[in-house]
């Protein structure tokens, strides 16, 4: 057996293989899971990745960005904002909801509606204010001195809180005293009887007058003034406002629409201001239709484009290879910026993504298998990365196997993904299982378009344990009807990997002959097979009820488990 050279030992912190490498552990485990968290923006930058999206966000339009948790909606309107604010006429400000409002405006029910929704509101106000203060603190000369004056009054119309008259109250009193007496003095005496008396009568009136006022301080926005004076403020300014709104599914969603119409009459007429909307698809509610066609709120589509899904970039059925390569070149600048300058070169002569990958998994299917894993959330990926790394340097692997990746799915799907379940969506889950894996050996299959709405699969997208694949597949067999592609979460059947019972995993994307310009898919080697596994409402309503009736005890008696 040859002995394999090691690497010049010398080396700061060097180890005999890349995971003892101790600059590497560190770089590994200092990966940060959400782009908020990292202060250094010169890193936020280096470690981006575009797979196609900033150039569709490079642009004037007011936008919504949709992606579901973790897929890299705030890192991409961190860098937006970098690029934005690069051109001395432009003016970004990032804004993440979850920081706006109080607890009493978000939890109590009782107030108003429109009085937590204009709390909100002037929050972003507050953000903007404080925005173009700073901004305006580095214009010279007499056009700042005129942007000042424009600010003071946008402040007053957009913060400063308004105060009324609501009533007037007037008190009359008058108060009168009168007062008498008689008194007599008498004196008995050698000399004689002395007698005296005197009488007297006092009278006295007094007036008093109250006026009093009550004032209400009361948080309203004028509509035609705010536009006025931002529109004044930027045009003596010089500048472009560009709001960056980010997180807005964790405005409650009863408030959503609301806040869309106080946007919709203070920005979007403006032609200074664009706005950029970062948002969870099923968790957010832009606008509500009313009589006679009006819309409160976003009418999508008119006042503000849907611009794109960032999930569409990151489909491993649709794109296999480009998904793939995306993912190693973000993994890869995510440790490069985190190791000193050049250490993955002169070192390991690590040039790129391709390098990297080779000489830290044992194979590039091995990759691929953490890239299948990740089901398109570059977040998840992260973790199942940092788990299998950490699994094969404490078991001391010159690399990360299969194996550790399968092991640190299942990990991670039982951490974070089965933990987030309540007991009826993880009782839909696993029957979904047992129709699709266990009965069909699929791990994908059709609904109803009309269904994508239904809450149980809402929240089994939100809890990223159902990946939609493609939207509006038309089978040909029923012409017609339309239906949507699932896949199961990875984590579901992880354990079946390299068994008799393994699920087909493939599921592509060719041309249809007998349908010019659109797409069909082809799940599995018998082409017909995903056909046969349409998932309806009869088949979650039975659920559903299965799992009421075991979950209610009758009187007197303990909740069964669903069997």
């Amino acid at each position: 057996m040859i002995a394999r050279p090691r690497p010049d030992k010398g080396r700061p912190g060097f180890w005999w293989n890349m995971l003892g490498d101790k600059q590497l552990k560190n770089a590994v485990s200092s990966i940060l899971q959400r782009s908020e968290k990292q202060q250094d923006a010169d890193k936020v930058i280096r470690s981006f990745v575009d797979v196609g999206v900033l150039p569709q966000l490079l642009n004037a339009n007011n936008q919504i960005v949709y992606g579901r948790r973790g897929t890299g909606k705030t890192h991409i309107f961190r860098v937006l904002s970098s690029n934005l604010g690069q051109e001395l006429n432009n003016l970004p400000v990032y804004i993440d909801a979850r920081v706006l409002g109080s607890s009493a405006q978000h939890t109590d029910y009782t107030l108003p509606i429109y009085q937590r929704c204009t709390a909100l509101f002037k929050d972003i106000l507050g953000e903007l204010h404080n925005s173009l203060l700073d901004h305006i603190v580095n214009i010279d000369g007499e056009q700042s001195d005129q942007a000042f004056e424009a600010l003071e009054q946008l402040s007053k119309v957009a913060v400063d809180p308004i105060k009324t008259i609501s009533s007037q109250k007037i008190t009359e009193r008058e108060k009168q005293a009168d007062k008498s007496g008689v008194s007599f003095q008498g004196n008995l005496s050698g000399k004689g009887i002395s007698l005296g008396g005197k009488a007297g009568l006092e009278s006295t009136e007094e007036g008093e007058k109250t006026v009093e006022s009550q004032f209400a301080v009361q948080d309203k926005v004028i509509f035609p003034e705010l536009y006025s004076a931002l529109n004044n403020v930027l045009t003596r300014a010089g500048v472009t406002l560009y709001i960056l709104l980010d997180e807005w599914s964790s405005i409650p969603v009863d408030l959503q629409p609301y806040l869309a119409e106080f946007i919709k009459r203070s920005f979007l007429p403006n032609p200074r201001v664009v706005v950029k909307i970062a948002a969870l698809e099923y968790r957010s509610n832009f606008g509500i239709r009313q009589p006679k066609g009006n819309m409160l709120g976003f009418e999508l589509g008119g006042d503000i484009s849907t611009a794109l899904d960032i999930d569409d970039y990151y489909v491993y059925d649709r794109s296999p290879q480009e998904v793939s390569d995306a993912f190693s070149e973000m993994l890869y600048r995510h440790i490069e910026t985190d190791v000193p300058s050049d250490y993955l070169k002169n070192t390991y002569s690590i040039t790129n993504n391709k390098t990297f990958i080779t000489k830290i998994f044992t194979t590039p299917d091995t990759f691929r298998e953490l890239v299948r894993a990740a089901e398109g959330v570059a977040r998840d990926l992260i973790n199942i990365f940092t788990i299998a790394f950490f699994d094969c340097e404490r078991r001391r692997r010159d690399k990360i196997d299969k194996n550790s990746v399968l092991d640190a799915a299942r990990q991670w799907f039982e951490r974070d993904k089965s933990q987030s379940l309540s007991d009826l969506l993880r009782f839909i889950l696993e029957n979904i299982v047992q129709e699709v894996i266990g009965s069909k050996k699929a791990r994908s299959f059709l609904l109803p378009r009309e269904l994508e709405k239904h809450e149980l699969v809402l929240q089994l997208l939100d809890a990223r344990v159902l990946h939609l694949v493609h939207r509006g597949y038309a089978d040909k067999d029923n012409p017609g009807r339309r239906y949507n592609i699932y896949t199961l979460d990875y984590g579901t059947y992880v354990d079946l990997i390299n068994t008799s019972k393994q699920p087909e995993l493939e599921l592509l994307l060719e041309a249809d002959d007998n349908q010019i310009g659109e797409e069909r898919i082809v799940p599995f080697d018998d082409k017909r097979s995903i056909r046969r596994i349409v998932l309806t409402n009869e088949f979650l309503s039975q659920k559903e009820r299965q799992f009421t009736q075991h979950a209610t005890p009758p009187s007197g008696g303990t909740p069964g488990c669903p069997a």
